[in-house]
């Protein structure tokens, strides 16, 4: 995936999702069609569906499963896979980050021509527009995430389930594990001044300590003496921060709800490593996202944390080293 394409799709990903508590299972036809927003005919199809959560939207289906993109207007269209994951309670739980997946055919053009380009061997220079009837064909166990939007619009996304067992068998949610009792998260609403200047983040607070996402920190501290670039370390599975590098953009990085409420945290395990390192970080899922505290970041990485009570903001400070 190119990065123009990627940095116009992703983590959006995953805060314009909010929580995932579903419904009871729809029993859905062979092939299942979801319309992308903000179009007029544009829709994503999945084959061999046996189970449809709707509130999610997560669709059950038997592998080889075929993802294929509707309509003339879509500048995104994106899948990535996740080996592991599970949907338990009516709560969809993936991992931070997965690996893009390698469409079959994947075609563009530019706005106002007519040549086609294969996005599989040429990379798109420019905004361009997909043409209709790209298609993904899923083989691996797992969840996948699918994306799809027009130019200057929210992406689409479906959750799709691939497993093994054949069409007409039950599918069953996963049995029910004892979980961390979750605790309340209260929108942040405190300035934030990174270098001086405020930020719009869309952050939490947790008794008394602030939340952020990994990669909206990463995002706001770019081009500074503390940047640093989010990996994802598949032999270790775990998140890698490489100090010193410039952030890469996924999309959706400081993404602020219009109007945040206060929401369930529950306490969740992430392995974090520095340069290669693991450190240990206090993080909590929130509405399918990782929280990770504001200062054990800052003490990872090494950038100064202040805090003014007379104006009620936080100071991130790219110039000088963290202090506990």
């Amino acid at each position: 995936m190119n990065q123009l394409a990627r940095g116009l799709s992703v983590s959006l990903v995953l805060a314009l999702v909010a929580s995932v508590f579903v419904s009871s299972p729809v029993v859905a036809a062979e092939e299942a069609r979801y319309e992308v927003e903000s179009t007029r005919d544009a829709y994503i199809s999945v084959t061999s569906v046996m189970n449809e959560y709707p509130d999610v939207p997560l669709f059950v289906a038997q592998a080889p499963v075929t993802v294929t993109f509707h309509g003339d207007t879509l500048c995104r269209e994106y899948i990535e896979y996740y080996s592991d994951g599970a949907f338990e309670n009516g709560i969809l739980h993936l991992p931070d980050f997965g690996e893009p997946v390698r469409f079959e055919v994947k075609n563009y053009t530019y706005f106002g021509e007519t040549e086609v380009y294969d996005e599989l061997t040429e990379e798109m220079w420019d905004i361009g527009v997909y043409v209709t009837g790209n298609y993904a064909t899923l083989t691996d166990p797992g969840f996948y995430l699918v994306l799809a939007g027009p130019e200057a619009a929210a992406p689409t996304m479906i959750y799709i389930q691939v497993v093994d067992s054949a069409p007409g068998e039950a599918t069953e949610e996963p049995a029910a594990q004892a979980e961390p009792e979750p605790v309340s998260a209260t929108p942040t609403t405190s300035r934030v001044l990174v270098d001086g200047k405020e930020v719009a983040f869309g952050a939490y607070n947790i008794g008394g300590y602030n939340y952020f996402k990994l990669r909206d920190l990463a995002m706001a501290l770019s081009g500074t003496e503390k940047q640093f670039e989010v990996t994802w370390d598949g032999e270790k599975n775990a998140i890698n921060l490489v100090s010193g590098l410039p952030y890469t953009a996924v999309g959706g990085e400081l993404t602020v709800p219009e109007e945040p409420t206060v929401q369930q945290a529950i306490p969740t395990t992430s392995t974090v490593l520095v340069n290669g390192a693991a450190v240990q970080v206090t993080a909590y899922n929130i509405g399918g996202f990782n929280y990770f505290k504001l200062r054990d970041v800052a003490k990872a990485i090494d950038f100064g944390v202040t805090w003014d009570g007379n104006t009620n903001s936080i100071g991130i400070d790219p110039t000088s080293p963290y202090t506990g």
